[in-house]
């Protein structure tokens, strides 16, 4: 990585490198006080999680044994005036595909305290040190909507390398609100997936859900593998799954994915090629929600931009939408 700017000068009490001990209650309240507006269900159980650990004097001493070496937010850097926390990035490490990555988060700054730099000395301050481990990717994501965000990391070097769009739907549309539009959509069968299609299902999913952008949710190819071979590997992760293919004459032209998860919300993959995508959501979706038939809210990750009125369709409401961006 190369030199960035030269940083806000900050006195040795100011900026200083965050102790997962002393400082995660305060910077819990610091994330919950900044993004009171914009805190999903998601949002809330973070901070609720952070203030419970904060509390756990076993977990404490973990996380600073492993802070370098787990992807969790245990390093980074606070900004400190006297005794308060004003600031905060948190930097979480992660590997892919042989390179060692960082990714920033929770980047949060006091109202009272914004328009001084302190957002970028801190950013600053995690590139150094990324540096000087010999980091080979730096990552973040900000809301599509916080330009002075995203034009900050811009002027440091980050380039925009995607947008990720999370979609909801929740469980009173599973059956009562969605049209059951499938038999319209002329010539798609909806079957069970066949191994025979694995290779093609593979390509769309990593496509659609690339390591890089991927790493942090639920996702594993080999968990959704249709056969023996994907059995297996569920026993033996946990992962259960229910799935639905579009077949158009001999061929099947996408792959739905439900997959249970343990807390609040289940997810749902999908996959097929981009001029199929819209056909393939109007046949699919119907059919697996009213399946589905749950209690639980479904997320569905996919690439911003991509089958918006298909999605809306079927009853799809948009969360948030994140531009990821990377140094390196």
């Amino acid at each position: 990585m190369s030199a960035i700017t030269k940083p806000l000068t900050a006195a040795p009490d100011q900026l200083r490198q965050f102790n997962v001990r002393k400082d995660l209650n305060a910077v819990a309240d610091l994330v919950e006080t900044c993004f009171a507006d914009t805190l999903d269900e998601d949002g809330r159980r973070y901070v609720d999680q952070m203030h419970a650990a904060a509390r756990n004097p076993s977990y404490l001493r973990w996380a600073m044994a492993v802070a370098e070496n787990v992807p969790m937010p245990f390093s980074g850097y606070v900004w400190e005036e006297n005794g308060y926390i004003a600031g905060n990035l948190s930097l979480i490490p992660y590997n892919y595909q042989g390179k060692r990555c960082y990714l920033i988060a929770n980047v949060a700054v006091d109202p009272a305290y914004r328009r001084r730099g302190i957002a970028k000395a801190l950013t600053q301050k995690a590139i150094r040190h990324a540096q000087m481990r010999g980091i080979d990717e730096i990552w973040l994501h900000v809301r599509s909507e916080n330009s002075a965000a995203m034009n900050l990391y811009q002027s440091l070097g980050f380039v925009e390398r995607a947008q990720r769009t999370t979609w909801e739907i929740k469980p009173r549309a599973h059956k009562r609100d969605l049209p059951n539009n499938n038999a319209e959509v002329t010539g798609i069968k909806i079957t069970q997936p066949s191994r025979r299609y694995w290779e093609r299902y593979r390509e769309w999913l990593q496509l659609i859900y690339p390591p890089e952008l991927t790493w942090h949710q639920p996702f594993q190819v080999t968990a959704l593998r249709p056969g023996w071979t994907g059995g297996i590997y569920r026993f033996i992760t946990g992962n259960h799954i229910r799935q639905w293919a579009a077949k158009q004459g001999p061929n099947h032209i996408g792959l739905l994915t439900w997959q249970l998860r343990s807390r609040h919300a289940d997810h749902l993959w999908l996959a097929s090629a981009p001029e199929n995508e819209s056909r393939v959501i109007t046949a699919l979706m119907p059919v697996a929600l009213e399946q589905l038939n749950n209690r639980r809210r479904i997320l569905l990750d996919y690439p911003a931009g991509r089958a918006i009125l298909a999605l809306h369709d079927q009853g799809f409401r948009i969360q948030q939408t994140l531009v990821w961006m990377r140094l390196t």
